[in-house]
């Protein structure tokens, strides 16, 4: 079973407006993985930000790839490191 005491952080740029963004991942995110973490952090920032971190590791940078995560992408690197969700296949 996955360790519940994970936890996620996702960094958006508010003057950016990446608030949808954020929200969007968060649900996506929550759908498949409440059961995971003891915390699921939305950080307000500025800068064009937009950064997903799993337990203080970088998982995910808008910067590095210049774009925003696409649909599904941050679930399968959390799939990843954390194994399927429960249901998985079911």
């Amino acid at each position: 079973m996955t360790d519940p005491r994970h936890r996620i952080e996702i960094e958006f740029c508010v003057p950016c407006d990446f608030r949808a963004q954020a929200v969007d991942l968060t649900r996506e995110i929550v759908e498949q993985w409440a059961h995971a973490f003891s915390q699921i952090c939305l950080t307000p920032s500025s800068g064009g930000r937009f950064e997903v971190t799993l337990d203080d590791e970088l998982i995910f940078s808008k910067a590095a790839l210049d774009r925003h995560a696409e649909p599904g992408e941050i679930n399968s690197i959390l799939e990843s490191r954390l194994g399927p969700p429960p249901g998985f296949g079911s």
